[in-house]
């Protein structure tokens, strides 16, 4: 019979290679302004009175965009459904925004719905 050679090396980079692709399509998770429902956080939060401390507790950290004036806007999006490589396109999701004064407390909020 014919002896086939030992090709255990190639077997393996192969094996790093499908792994690093399967990998590269995964999508990973938000762990930054996800919430679960916009009215709901809405809800949450108290114009006037809910400070920065309180709102990171509320909802967790949240994209934030800061200026030069001391005032802060954060933005959190509504969680979406799992994604992966056979995952439907995503649709746009609510997002919750607020604005917060330069001493720290909710100034104003908005909840956005998508068109």
């Amino acid at each position: 019979m014919f002896a086939r050679p030992h090709n255990a090396p190639l077997r393996t980079w192969i094996a790093i290679a499908l792994c690093a692709v399967v990998a590269g399509c995964a999508t990973p998770a938000t762990t930054t302004g996800g919430i679960a429902s916009a009215r709901d956080a809405q809800a949450a939060v108290a114009i006037g009175k809910s400070t920065r401390a309180d709102v990171e507790a509320a909802l967790g950290k949240a994209i934030v965009v800061g200026f030069d004036s001391g005032y802060e806007v954060w933005v959190y999006r509504e969680r979406g459904d799992g994604a992966g490589l056979f995952a439907q396109p995503r649709k746009e999701k609510a997002e919750f925004v607020l604005l917060f004064e330069p001493s720290g407390v909710v100034k104003k909020t908005r909840v956005r719905m998508p068109s």
